[in-house]
């Protein structure tokens, strides 16, 4: 591999997304399908509790970063102010304290329920995590990490 074939990789600049929190694609489908409120980026699932997808950024040895969209649990209050502001101009404001809801992957579930905060950085994207007491998510979100520990290339230009 040579560095002009990285130069021109892209996967990394990709977002992964979880489609579900992991709770909740625990669930049978059928009784999901009852139980849940929301869309892609909010939901409620009853007995289950509230959820907001956030970004998770993650620095990388190679200069660019990889970004997570897992679902943060959070409090029924807190996802009532987000859907209430999310397409208004207070959005820039909205703060969400809770907890990762997805294992993710190198980490595994060693992040899942880690206390978390997110923040609006860009009223274009989803709030983003910023903070936590929690020591791996600490280190996650302040480590830069080997690019290719992280999520391997598959690009065909790198390999």
């Amino acid at each position: 591999m040579t560095s002009d074939s990285v130069a021109s990789c892209t996967c990394r600049d990709r977002v992964t997304r979880f489609r579900l929190p992991d709770p909740v694609a625990a669930m049978d489908p059928r009784d999901l399908a009852a139980r849940r409120w929301g869309n892609d980026v909010m939901m409620a699932v009853e007995g289950m509790g509230a959820f907001v997808r956030c970004l998770l950024q993650v620095r990388l040895s190679d200069g660019r970063s990889a970004t997570f969209a897992p679902w943060l649990a959070v409090r029924p209050s807190d996802l009532q102010t987000a859907y209430d502001v999310w397409t208004t101009p207070e959005y820039i404001d909205l703060e969400l304290p809770g907890h990762i809801a997805n294992a993710i992957e190198p980490w595994g579930a060693d992040l899942l329920a880690a206390p978390a905060h997110a923040v609006v950085r860009d009223p274009e994207h989803a709030p983003y995590i910023i903070t936590t007491p929690h020591p791996l998510l600490t280190q996650v979100l302040t480590t830069e990490w080997p690019a290719t520990h992280i999520r391997p290339c598959t690009c065909p230009a790198t390999t």
